[in-house]
């Protein structure tokens, strides 16, 4: 329309001077050279490959997003609605993967600048015709078509419009009636910047948690007083473990099973000592015979010195634990928000002895010697942190002590435990 214009102005410039139409001229042509880069710049469309599974359509529009970084406005509660089947590409443009994704939803899209507006496709609804109107004589119509970048699909044909303008020219009386029907709409779109897409996390439901703990012992112990002084120093206990169980809102209930494994060293020292006196021997033995008739024995001895001996007994040992652990437990957080956690936890367990090793003063200890079971009690706290769609990070503290002691009540050693855990863990739900 610029150009027939710029000729018809060129056209009443005749009469002028040529100086005027030599720089009308050398006008055009600078707008013919620049014109094609424009129209250049406008088509240039480069090409993608996209693959979605069978999802909502704001959730492939919003994939579309994250790997191309394609501006698309939309509104996300109209078409969380609309669900699509799973749809893979390779090499298109943009334009015919949202034509894809968007056919036979009844939407349609639009190019503003660099962003891609989707919006809801208006009826087609036909024009009708005054019947005052002569049939011989039908109204004069000028179409102005403006293409761009909407879709509307209509079986298997595809309508690309921007902005269509109807006008009729109609001779009634005498009387010139103009009519112009404008069918176009206009969308604001404001950019909220970079949103982190956090996944939907399910934390209700039936739940499993495999665990490392590592511990630090302290150990209680009596011995029998016939015994020489033992010192027992504990070294650590290692487990791992495996819960499972059902999480309701904020409160969870479960089953534990582990392996705990303890060691703890054992040492003592003992000093004997023996001599430092004299031994009396009988050399000769003679006796005297009286005239009364008594008879006198006399002894010839001699003594021996023993010399003082010094013996120290130094002992030095590992004694290892190690238990079957099956308990229950429950937690319940007391803090709570979308992506993390904090929660009280307690409960109990019966610890049963798969082996032990190691010695006691001047004997090794046998397995017959030790309690084959042992019950605990534990409580403690920890924190939950979302890494996945159904899966949390989860550290723990928690303090364990035995009821009864490790050996039996026959040995001369009274033994009990006490640790800290830190445990580390993961939570699958579901």
């Amino acid at each position: 329309m610029n150009i027939l214009k710029l000729n018809r102005y060129i056209e009443n410039q005749q009469d002028k001077p040529k100086v005027s139409k030599k720089w009308l001229w050398l006008m055009l042509l600078v707008f013919c050279c620049i014109m094609p880069q424009q129209v250049f710049s406008q088509s240039f469309n480069p090409l993608i490959s996209f693959s979605v599974e069978t999802c909502t359509l704001d959730e492939a529009l919003e994939k579309l997003f994250a790997e191309y970084e394609l501006n698309v406005a939309f509104s996300k509660a109209e078409l969380s609605k609309i669900r699509i089947e799973s749809y893979s590409c390779s090499y298109k443009s943009v334009e015919e993967v949202l034509t894809d994704l968007l056919r036979d939803t009844g939407y349609g899209f639009k190019k503003v600048g660099k962003q891609y507006v989707i919006r809801k496709m208006q009826p087609f609804e036909p024009v009708v015709i005054d019947p005052q109107i002569s049939p011989e004589k039908p109204p004069k119509g000028i179409l102005i078509h403006k293409s761009d970048t909407i879709v509307s699909k209509n079986a298997d044909t595809i309508r690309i419009f921007d902005t269509l303008k109807i006008v009729r020219t109609v001779m009634r009386y005498d009387t010139i009636v103009e009519q112009v029907v404008e069918t176009d709409t206009f969308y604001q779109v404001k950019y909220k910047g970079y949103e982190i897409k956090w996944p939907d996390f399910r934390d209700n439901g039936w739940f499993v948690a495999p665990s490392l703990t590592l511990s630090t012992l302290k150990i209680d112990y009596e011995q029998s007083e016939e015994q020489p002084v033992a010192i027992i120093a504990p070294i650590y206990a290692l487990g791992i473990g495996l819960d499972g169980g059902y999480k309701h809102n904020r409160l969870a209930v479960g089953m534990s099973l582990g392996y705990r494994s303890a060691k703890y060293s054992f040492s003592f020292n003992e000093t004997l000592t023996e001599g430092d006196y004299y031994v009396s021997d009988t050399l000769d033995t003679y006796y005297v015979v009286h005239p009364v008739g008594d008879t006198v024995f006399h002894y010839i001895l001699d003594s021996t010195y023993v010399p003082l001996t010094t013996t120290n007994y130094a002992f030095r040992d590992v004694n290892r634990l190690v238990y079957l652990s099956v308990g229950m437990f429950a937690s319940f957080d007391f803090v709570k928000t979308e992506h993390f956690r904090m929660f009280i936890k307690a409960g109990a367990s019966m610890d049963f002895l798969l082996a032990s090793s190691g010695s006691w003063i001047k004997a090794e200890i046998t397995k017959e010697q030790t309690e084959s079971y042992r019950f605990a009690y534990f409580g403690g706290f920890g924190a939950a942190v979302k890494v996945g769609n159904h899966v949390e990070l989860v550290p723990e503290v928690a303090y364990r002590s035995m009821v009864n002691s490790v050996y039996r009540t026959d040995f001369p050693l009274d033994l009990r435990m006490q640790q800290w855990d830190f445990r580390l863990g993961l939570t699958y739900y579901f």
